[in-house]
């Protein structure tokens, strides 16, 4: 075993400057992000949204005349928590309406004819769809030959033309005027009953309501990997806020089982422990599962759903890694072996986490990776994962005329491909894929804020540091590096899983946690001189707090920049 192979990317290289300066102008952001504001001078006005007028109007007439609006989310959740935001809403107004989930297995994605058959029966005459829709013309289409209206929230890139809804409110519109496109779909739904709110609710009341719900709010932004930038920074901030000390009986015992009961809740809590719950039901079972946990007002209730979907994620835990273990098998044991695009399939494999095996083996191996399963129909259901270099939804368009149906982005895609069609496309997707990436492609690159003084590393920095944030996607927590510091005593952890590492820098020396590294144990000596790439942590322990560095990557000291060993 070696260190691992990868390339540093200094963005600054002058150590006589503030940290946070540094930090500040690698974001391209302003020293005003430092100061303390009110959450309603970061939010843009609902009304920038395109037809969102339109959407409210409808809405206010089918209150008005006491129809039936039924809420059509998604099975993810970005769509698990808007939909829990409608329902909010529609209770804080006293208005009844239904929602509707679909099968990630049975339904796939989106509105379709059958589902607007199924709200039909529901005795629905209108439609609000959160977090999808933008694609669905025919379903739109033939829900208004049922004399059924349809307004489409949603965030998704359009693919073709817009549906023939009563409204589409979507800041990925071409038309959209709004001035921040990155965001997810409960924000969307957010800014839906932000502008009815206005008109319904007296004004002290609705505002209280929105500051309630950014709990939903901050979920569905993290779980969605959208850019903390912009407004999702300040709806973010304030929300971890409001989810650290939530009132709803369905986080409250969501916290509880996730170990996270009395504690600060960090993007970290959300995206590595309340995110994969909620998403547990989805992907195994039954997405209801979580809407019906989130918008509990029983603590009994709550407990028992919480529990239940804690153990289908445990579930969900066991079975994806069984899959792991069975792609790994398929794979060669020297990497010197491996193609530069890795393509996996088995029969038996659930749909729902194909995603996450493809996910961990692009992350293991850094390249391009497929996962496959069958379908019902003996077709094969494939999810990519994909590196900085290679753009996945693009790289797929090339091979279009092999399958059924495809989509994504430049990182995720998903796809189906009959069977006879799946030899060949495997083939040439190798052979195109070898052509294209380079072997410096598949090094994975970090990039570091700058290399920092032994006098700029100490607690009230790191503390400075953590008030920039949240951070996550678009706002990543700064990265530092320290040249040439000595490694003095090094303890396993978690049976040997990660390592704890006492490093001197001068006269001073620095305790630091390197997270799933044991594998590296043997390839570190005492005494030896070497550059670490960390991040500032605080740890608070029997009433004592201090820094810790938390190790991002280790290499042998005197390297060049971007040099590989």
């Amino acid at each position: 075993m070696r260190l691992p192979r990868t390339n540093w990317k200094i963005l600054n290289n002058d150590t006589s400057r503030s940290i946070i300066e540094v930090v500040l102008e690698n974001r391209k952001l302003p020293q005003s992000h430092l100061e303390t504001f009110r959450l309603s001078e970061r939010m843009h006005d609902p009304y920038l949204l395109p037809d969102m007028e339109k959407g409210v109007r409808r809405i206010l007439q089918a209150i008005e005349n006491r129809e039936k609006i039924v809420v059509f989310g998604d099975y993810d959740v970005d769509g698990i928590t808007s939909t829990s935001l409608m329902i909010y809403f529609f209770r804080q107004i006293n208005f009844p309406v239904d929602y509707l989930l679909p099968h990630r297995q049975k339904d796939g994605y989106g509105l379709r004819a059958s589902t607007i058959d199924q709200i039909k029966e529901m005795g629905a005459n209108l439609i609000i769809t959160v977090d999808n829709g933008i694609t669905a013309f025919e379903a739109v289409e033939y829900a208004a030959k049922l004399g059924i209206d349809v307004i489409v929230t949603d965030h998704h890139l359009p693919e073709g033309p817009l549906p023939p809804a009563v409204a589409v409110i979507n800041p990925n519109r071409k038309d959209s005027e709004y001035p921040f496109k990155s965001i997810c779909g409960a924000v969307v739904a957010y800014k839906l009953v932000w502008a009815l709110g206005q008109k319904l609710l007296p004004e002290a009341d609705y505002k209280q309501f929105l500051l309630d719900q950014l709990d939903l709010i901050t979920i569905g932004t993290i779980a969605d990997v959208m850019p903390l930038r912009d407004e999702n920074y300040a709806l973010v901030k304030f929300g971890l806020k409001v989810l650290t000390r939530t009132k709803k009986p369905g986080l409250i015992e969501l916290k509880k089982v996730a170990g996270l009961n009395g504690k600060t809740i960090t993007p970290i809590s959300v995206g590595y422990f309340l995110a994969p719950r909620l998403n547990a039901s989805g992907r195994i079972e039954e997405a209801d599962t979580s809407v019906k946990l989130l918008i509990s007002e029983s603590k009994e209730r709550a407990q028992y759903l919480a529990s239940y979907l804690d153990k289908l994620n445990h579930k969900r835990q066991l079975l994806q890694q069984n899959y792991l273990d069975e792609a790994l098998s398929y794979l060669p044991e020297d990497e010197s072996g491996l193609e530069k695009v890795i393509i996996v399939e088995n029969d038996h494999w659930h749909a729902g986490l194909i995603g996450l095996i493809s996910g961990k083996l692009k992350e293991r191996y850094w390249r391009p990776v497929l996962a496959f399963t069958k379908d019902e129909d003996g077709n094969l259901v494939g999810s990519a994962r994909s590196i900085d270099n290679f753009h996945i939804t693009n790289a797929l368009t090339k091979f279009s005329e092999y399958f059924l149906n495809y989509g994504g982005h430049q990182k995720a895609a998903g796809l189906t491909i009959r069977e006879d069609k799946f030899p060949e496309f495997r083939e040439r997707f190798v052979e195109y894929a070898n052509q294209i990436l380079s072997e410096q492609d598949l090094i994975p690159e970090i990039t570091i804020d700058s290399f920092v003084d032994i006098d700029q590393v100490h607690l009230n920095m790191a503390q400075a540091i953590a008030e920039l944030g949240p951070f996550g996607e678009g706002n990543p927590e700064p990265m530092f590096a320290f040249e040439s510091v000595t490694l003095r005593e090094m303890y396993p952890l978690s049976n040997g899983k990660h390592l704890k590492l006492i490093i001197q820098k001068g006269n001073q020396m620095y305790e630091c946690i390197w997270w799933n590294s044991g594998e590296y144990k043997d390839d570190l000596n005492f005494g030896q001189q070497v550059d670490i790439a960390f991040r500032m942590g605080i740890n608070n322990w029997r009433g004592s707090t201090k820094v810790q560095l938390i190790i991002t990557d280790v290499r042998p000291s005197n390297n060049d920049i971007g040099h590989n060993f």
